[in-house]
């Protein structure tokens, strides 16, 4: 039942889809703000998949860093991180979408490895009428950590990772070239 239930999901939302056009049909830039990923962003429309990537800055990480004094050498500290969303835009209206898919978000400091998150994302697109602005917000549940440093690399999951979704989302804003 359980199994015929998610079948049945996929294929109304397969089928939806076509009944509106896209809202977002071009290449966007912009930014976005959110606890560990405040930034710029580009999203580009492939086809029916959108890839949205951004790099960004550790804000509240930082600032919580900085508050207590805890910086500690030995810890990785991360001077940036990208995110990267793969997602299936569903059109809700000729303004607003909502996209399903697969997120990550990787903090780096583009030498000695990369470590993040990767999970599903849900989001949604709201473009204001008759203007070239849209507003996102991007929820992200991971499921799995990784590292890659040194050659090494370290995957693993848990049950409580879909907590980090409640630092890991954003809000932002796009601007349509």
């Amino acid at each position: 039942m359980k199994r015929f239930l998610i079948i049945l999901i996929a294929v109304i939302i397969l089928a939806s889809t076509p009944l509106v056009s896209k809202a977002n049909d071009t290449l966007a830039v912009g930014g976005q703000l959110g606890f560990l990923a405040s930034g710029v962003v580009i999203d580009i429309p492939f086809g029916a998949l959108d890839v949205q990537a951004g790099i960004n800055y550790p804000l509240g990480f930082s600032f919580i860093q900085a508050a207590t004094d805890n910086i500690d050498d030995a810890f990785f500290f991360p001077y940036f991180n990208v995110t990267a969303d793969v997602t299936y835009p569903v059109s809700l209206s000729d303004n607003f979408d909502l996209k399903f898919g697969i997120s990550t978000l990787g903090f780096t400091d583009f030498e000695s490895g990369v470590f993040g998150a990767l999970g599903g994302a849900i989001k949604g697109e709201f473009w204001i009428q008759e203007k070239d602005i849209g507003l996102f917000m991007n929820l992200n549940a991971p499921i799995m950590v990784y590292l890659f440093a040194d050659g090494e690399s370290l995957v693993f999951t848990d049950p409580l990772l879909p907590l980090i979704g409640l630092v890991s989302s954003t809000v932002g804003i796009l601007y349509r070239l």
